[in-house]
């Protein structure tokens, strides 16, 4: 599966069209330093590490600071099942 790059206008119309969860998978340290309003925080070491409680019913919008963390947690959670 491939995933793709949005800007915060498209992550907020898809949050808003789909019902989804915007999620910070940057380190919490960085997450508690700034993040997009209603994101929650998952770092990708708890996805790595199985510890995932989010909903399967609702469409993940995942970021990071540059792009390469949030790839390797998208397609962690798309392993899990998840619409991401």
């Amino acid at each position: 599966m491939e995933f793709g790059h949005i800007n915060i206008r498209q992550i907020m119309e898809t949050v808003i069209s789909k019902n989804g969860i915007i999620v910070d998978v940057r380190k919490a340290k960085f997450f508690r330093e700034g993040h997009i309003p209603m994101a929650v925080s998952l770092p990708l070491t708890r996805i790595e590490q199985g510890q995932v409680t989010l909903p399967k019913n609702k469409t993940l919008i995942v970021y990071c600071e540059t792009g390469g963390t949030s790839t390797q947690a998208c397609r962690l959670l798309h392993e899990m099942g998840y619409d991401v």
